[in-house]
């Protein structure tokens, strides 16, 4: 299920914004592979009249089945009910509480595209394992330096010391202050260890709550890490060892 929320600032941490055309974000996400990205509204803002029918026309375009805001015009409301696009006004909370609230008998049964897929669910034994990477050539790519900003997330399936099949996940955005962006979209997909070069506090904690163990990790390539795994030289990252800077 697609899903937008009208925010006041580009994070999962921000309030509602109350406003539907001239809302200053729209938060966009995938309830099926936890994927959020945002669109910032600056049009929609300066329109000089018709801001939410141009915001509906702009939600009917990606997609949208169901809104949360705080209200819609008329006028809006007309196009979204064109768009088959539901919505919930007096909407109130931060967009993380949002989203945590909506029930999952409210994803539709048919659509007319295929869901997009994410990876299946793990073998029993078996280690899915995270490294962010700055493209989506496998054990070849390159590791990024930064989780949350990083191309692609590879995911190696590790069973018996013995590594059973590598997917490269692309990664989909990653909005400051939104840390929890990274843990919904790999917790979505079965990861349960992730290696990063360096994390904040406020992630890493996102990513234990879900079950996630972070390591601390070196090597330029995908390859070259899961090796440093695979010969138990890496371990889990510390509270003493997060960044400062606030969440990668």
């Amino acid at each position: 299920m697609i899903i937008a929320v009208t925010a006041k600032q580009a994070s999962l941490q921000s309030e509602v914004d109350p406003r539907f055309g001239r809302a200053a974000y729209f938060l966009i996400a995938n309830s099926q592979t936890g994927e959020v990205y945002v669109h910032d509204n600056s049009d929609g803002i300066d329109a000089a009249n018709g801001a939410g029918t141009g915001a509906s026309q702009l939600l009917a375009e990606y997609r949208v089945e169901v809104l949360y805001t705080g209200h819609v015009g008329p006028k809006a409301a007309e196009v979204l009910d064109k768009a088959k696009i539901t919505y919930h006004e007096h909407t109130e909370g931060t967009i993380e509480e949002v989203l945590s609230r909506i029930p999952p008998e409210m994803a539709p049964q048919t659509t007319d595209e295929p869901p997009t897929e994410t990876v299946p669910a793990l073998e029993k034994g078996t280690i899915r394992l995270a490294i962010p990477a700055d493209s989506d050539a496998g054990l070849q790519a390159q590791r990024s330096g930064h989780f949350g900003k990083c191309a692609h997330y590879t995911l190696i399936d590790i069973k018996d010391q013995q590594v059973q099949q590598v997917v490269p996940l692309q990664n989909g955005g990653h909005v400051q202050g939104g840390c929890s962006v990274p843990v919904l979209l790999l917790h979505a997909n079965h990861v349960n260890k992730l290696i990063v070069a360096g994390i904040g506090g406020r992630p890493l904690q996102g990513f234990r709550e879900t079950g996630i163990e972070v390591y601390a990790g070196s090597g330029h390539t995908v390859q070259e890490t899961v090796d440093l795994f695979l010969s138990d030289q890496l371990s889990p990252i510390s509270h003493d060892q997060v960044c400062g800077g606030g969440p990668q």
